[in-house]
């Protein structure tokens, strides 16, 4: 549900800055939280996967639609759900 490249139905935006039509590039999940620094990364080190899915488990994820101006390059989001 969160991974990354997941495509929904393409959806419509337009450049705030140079007003061009801005190309969909799909759903994907941002990751909002998680273990990190160096509690983490020791963890990992000692617990391995058991680490990777507790990280999983507390990490915050935001789902987004992602639009990119080819124009500008600029980036747009809109909210699909999350957190």
């Amino acid at each position: 549900m969160f991974g990354f490249g997941e495509h929904q139905e393409a959806m419509q935006a337009t450049c705030p800055c140079c007003q061009t039509q801005m190309q969909d590039m799909g759903a994907h999940g941002i990751r909002m939280g998680g273990l990190t620094g160096l509690g983490g990364a020791a963890l990992g080190m000692i617990a391995g996967q058991l680490a990777d899915d507790a990280e999983e488990a507390f990490e915050k994820k935001l789902k987004v639609q992602v639009f990119v101006c080819p124009n500008c390059k600029e980036v747009s989001f809109k909210y699909h759900g999350g957190l």
